[in-house]
Formats: structure tokens, sequence, C-alpha cells
């Protein structure tokens, strides 16, 4: 680490506070691409099934964000700082993209658009692959349920810069204002990881390796088995694991592309879905924070069990209310107070539930196992996406609330079989591979 530097990560209130920050950079282009261009394509006449395939694209690079997830585990760039050269370089990325992305008439060319959507959102995930072994790696046990709350309250945090304030200057000035915005915010957050991160396991002085390609197929074998280890032979914990991560996060309808469709159907002008948004936003990283504390102090299970139900009791109230009120006919009230309380449950049960994963992974492969359960949990956000704008489309919002409901309920009698990791009898085979510089 270059001399009179602060390294965050050597504290635990730092290691608090970079991880939040770090989390706050994944939520700003996740909150403009699922947030703001959800508003943005539903005024223009965009129908409710194609913005459900539009956020299932969104969330194809974070569910599968496991199949180069190795690489990093692998390649460790030593001289080039670890994985926080990673998560510098996928930043850089983030920001070219989003500014070609501004270049994109999405009415004639809306392909093209999924696509650098897409692309925007693969270095996304990667960096969210790097920030998360960092993670596994630095953060205590006993500061994980604190430290996944504050993670997640940075995510929400950054959405809420990324999706609702991104629609009010949008509102104000246009979308290429809105766009120098977003990047100007990553570009903040960018010189914050230049000037305070540092990953321990970085070593300038480290020998070069002359044949990577070489060392990182012969690693491979070793790796692939250390994960299948990491999976199968370390208890039930992980198996049931991957069973809980491919289930919905409690009801999800009011978090995602559902959410944003509502708001422009029910009538909302661009500075009352902003208004809305970062409301619903704050509330959610609140209840990132008060999900990380009960975690840490009544145990992550039960906290999760009581999130996932509270979500489903809004959900189907808000249902309720359509079905008998008619969408437009929800008094104002009650329609900002339902996704608000929605927003602070929800928020409770995705900041600790990241915990129990936290302690069924492997840290030898950190990168590629936790980065698993998280693929897992995004294909089950993709799908939820996808069937929820098909069946708001041929059906109505209310059928979409309550069938989002009953599964938050039934995935809670997963909760009770999860269990921690068990150390496996064989030791850790992988040998990290530094990379050539």
């Amino acid at each position: 680490m270059p001399l009179n530097r602060k390294n965050l990560l050597a504290t635990r209130n730092g290691r608090f506070t970079a991880f939040s920050l770090l989390y706050i950079s994944e939520g700003i282009p996740y909150g403009f691409t699922s947030v703001a261009m959800v508003a943005f394509m539903r005024q223009q006449g965009v129908s409710l099934e194609l913005i459900g395939a539009f956020m299932a694209a969104l969330f194809l690079p974070w569910a599968f964000k496991w199949a180069w997830a190795p690489l990093i585990d692998l390649i460790k760039l030593h001289r080039l700082g670890g994985r926080r050269a990673w998560i510098i370089f996928c930043t850089t990325m983030m920001i070219a993209t989003l500014v070609v992305t501004a270049l994109v008439d999405f009415k004639t060319h809306f392909s093209l658009l999924m696509a650098m959507i897409v692309l925007n959102n693969l270095f996304c995930a990667t960096q969210d692959v790097a920030i998360d072994s960092l993670a596994v790696s630095t953060l205590k046990e006993n500061e994980r349920g604190r430290g996944n709350g504050f993670m997640f309250a940075g995510q929400y945090i950054g959405i809420a810069l990324g999706g609702g304030a991104a629609v009010f200057v949008y509102g104000l000035f246009g979308f290429e204002v809105a766009l120098a915005y977003i990047s100007g915010l990553l570009l903040l957050n960018l010189l914050f990881v230049l000037l305070f991160v540092y990953d321990p396991e970085a070593n300038p002085l480290a020998e070069r390796q002359t044949d990577v390609l070489k060392n990182l197929v012969a690693s491979m074998t070793a790796f692939v088995v250390e994960v299948y280890q990491s999976f199968w032979k370390s208890g039930t914990g992980p198996m049931v694991g991957v069973l809980f991560a491919l289930l919905p996060v409690g009801a999800m309808a009011l978090a995602f592309a559902t959410l944003g469709t509502l708001q422009v159907d029910y009538g909302l002008t661009e500075n009352r879905i902003a208004e809305l948004r970062v409301y619903n936003t704050i509330a959610a990283a609140l209840g990132c924070v008060v999900g990380g504390l009960m975690g840490d102090r009544f145990g992550a299970k039960r906290t999760v069990a009581l999130a996932y139900g509270l979500t489903a009791v809004p959900t189907a109230l808000l249902g309720m209310q359509i079905t008998q009120l008619g969408l437009q006919a929800v008094p104002m009230d009650t329609f900002y107070g339902l996704i608000i309380a929605h927003g602070v449950f929800y928020g409770m049960a995705y900041g600790v539930r990241n915990a129990i994963f936290m302690g069924m992974t492997n840290p030898a492969v950190a990168a590629t196992q936790f980065t698993a359960f998280m693929g897992m949990s995004n294909l089950a956000i993709s799908i939820g996406n996808y069937w929820q704008g098909v069946v708001a489309e041929r059906f109505d919002y209310a059928t979409v609330l309550y069938f989002d409901a009953a599964i938050a309920v039934l995935v809670i009698l997963v909760i009770p079989f999860l269990r921690k990791r068990e150390a496996p009898v064989v030791p850790p085979t992988v040998e990290p591979v530094p990379a050539k510089s």
C-alpha cells in the first residue's frame, strides 16, 4: 500500500464505510437502468411485457456472473493492486458503456439498447464479484450482519441516486444531462477507490508470473475440486443454500419492474416518480441497516423469515386496494405508504440474507461460491420480472401482487433448514495465480 494513504479496510468502521461506498457505486448504474429507464420507456408507450423482457435481460449478467468469477479467484493481479484493480477497471467500463447508451434511440433500436444495458451490467456484475470477494475475506464473522446491512444500504442509496434522482434531473435538464450526472457520480466513486481502498492480498513486489495461461490451466482442476467440495461436501448448509438462493427474496413485485410501471400507470408525474423512488429507496436502505443489526443480535435466519413475511403484507394490501377501487382510484397516501413500507421490509430481507450465504462460503473460492449464490438470486429476480410482466399484461396488477405475496410466504418454509458451511475433510487445494504485469 502506498505510504501515507489510509486503507479503510484496516479497521472495522473503515470496512463498513468502504463497502457501503463500494456498493453505492454498484447501485448507481443499476438504479439508472432499472428505475429511470423503465419509467422513460413506459412513458413512451413501451408495453409491460417488453419492459419485463428488458428487466430480465438486465439481470442476466448478474444471474450468470459465476461463469467468469473464477478468474477473479485465480488471477489476483497482486502487482497491479489485487481485486482493487478489477474494481477500477470495471468502474471505468461502466462509465464508458453508459456514455454509449446515451447515444442509442431505444424507440428504433430497442435490441441495441438491450445489448448495451447487458454489457453495462456485465461490468457492474464483475465489479460486484471483486467487491464481494474482498468482503468475504476481510469482514470478520461478527461483522457480517452489520456489514451486509451497510453494504446493501449503500446499494439502495446508489439506486436512489441513479434512479429517482436521475428521473428528477432528466425532467429538469434532459436525458444527456442525466447521463452526465450518473457518470460524474461513478467518477467520484472511482476516485474514492483509488485513494482509500487497498486489497490486503496485493503485493507490488510479488514475483512476475511468466506463464500465466499455463499456470491458470493447471490450477483450474484443483479449483473445480475446491468449488465442488465447498458446495456439496461442506454439510447440508450450502446445498440447501442453492435452493434458497433460487427462490424469491420475499415479495419482490414492489421492488423491481412492476413498481416502475405501476407508478406510470397510476398517473404519477416524473417528479412524483422521482420523489416516491427516493423515499422508497431511503426506506429500503434503513431497512438494510435495521436488518443487519437484528441479524447480528437475534440471528440471521429469524430476521430473514420475519422480513420475508412482512414483505407480503403491503404487497397483498395493495392488491386488495386495486381489486376494490381500481389502480388510479387508490388514495395517494395509501399508494405511497404501502410502497414505502414494502421498501423497509424488503431492505431488511435483502440486507441480512446475504450474511447467511457468507457463512456458507469457503474463503478459498470466495468470489466463485458467493457469486454463485448471488447469481442464483439474481436469476430468481430475472424470472420474477419476466413472469410479472407477462401476468400484468394478460391479467392485471392485482393478480401479480397476490401471487407474489403467496410465493413469499411459501419460501419461509425453507429457512429453518439453512446451515453454516462445515469444513471439508480434504484441505484447500487452490493456489491463486498472479497475473503478468
